[in-house]
C-alpha cells in the first residue's frame, strides 16, 4: 500500500513511499515501489515505533486517539 501525499510531510524525499503490513505482524517500508531495499519490522519494532510517537506528541484529533484504542482492546 502507498500513501497519499497528503500523508507525507513536507520534508519527504522518498520517491514512491510505501508499506505492507502481514497477518504475522511484521511490517515493511520502503522508498520507492518496486525496490527490493527496505525497513522492514518484526511486531516489537513496530510497537517501540508507535510507542515512541504517542509518547512525543502524536498529533492525533481526539476522535482519532477514540478509533486507536478501540482497535486495541
Amino acid at each position: 500500500m502507498s500513501w497519499n501525499k497528503e500523508d507525507l510531510s513536507n520534508y519527504n524525499k522518498a520517491s514512491s513511499p510505501w508499506f505492507h503490513t502481514y497477518i504475522n505482524g511484521k511490517v515493511d517500508i520502503g522508498n520507492k515501489i518496486g525496490d527490493s531495499e527496505k525497513i522492514s519490522l518484526h511486531p516489537w519494532g513496530m510497537y517501540k515505533l508507535v510507542e515512541e510517537w504517542l509518547k512525543n506528541g502524536s498529533g492525533l484529533n481526539p476522535e482519532q486517539k477514540s478509533n486507536l484504542i478501540k482497535l486495541l482492546k
